[in-house]
């Protein structure tokens, strides 16, 4: 009779473990990636590259990259090289505004480095750290796709060491991007 009392204690428990494991996966995507653009021409650091993963409930990790200004110019006995890249850190808050749009907010710090160089050993090296508030709404076409629009005004500090002018150079200023995202959740 104890067997028997185990045995059924030992299913009801394996039977638990395994529908609450079922429903837990079932809950839905709570990561993302994606691609956001802010104009149609790829040139200068019109697209980046992101990823989001939820922390706590309605709250998000994001994480996102971008590349542009990569360029090499060759003309007759002048050459020139530039490369600028962007990598940003923040968290995002998120209410639902209807079962297929998100409304999301929250703080962005960032850092931009950029360096020019060309044959007349002229160099100049930029770094900007910004900081910046997303705002955003994205939709949601079913579980796994979506787009997003958001905006991020942002300030910034900035300091350039320049061989052209042979200085150190500080300044300060502000920007607004909007970009427009294609959203992979998983």
């Amino acid at each position: 009779m104890k067997i028997k009392n185990l045995v059924m204690f030992l299913t009801m428990l394996g039977s638990f473990c395994v529908f609450s494991g079922i429903q837990a996966q079932s809950t839905g995507p709570k990561r993302e990636v994606g691609l956001q653009f802010s104009s149609l021409d790829l040139d200068g650091s019109s697209f980046s590259a992101f990823f989001k993963k939820e922390k706590k409930e309605n709250v998000y990790r994001r994480i996102r990259f971008a590349t542009g200004d990569l360029g090499l110019g060759i003309q007759e006995e002048f050459t020139n090289f530039n490369f600028q890249v962007a990598f940003a850190i923040g968290r995002e808050k998120r209410k639902e505004l209807d079962d297929k749009l998100v409304f999301y907010h929250g703080p962005e710090f960032s850092a931009l480095f950029s360096a020019y160089a060309n044959s007349e050993d002229d160099l100049a090296f930029n770094i900007r750290p910004r900081f910046g508030w997303v705002f955003g709404l994205q939709h949601s076409f079913n579980e796994r796709w979506g787009i997003n629009i958001e905006t991020i005004p942002t300030v910034y500090v900035g300091a350039t060491i320049n061989d052209i002018n042979e200085g150190l150079f500080f300044g300060a200023g502000g920007s607004t991007t909007v970009s427009l995202g294609i959203v992979r959740k998983f």
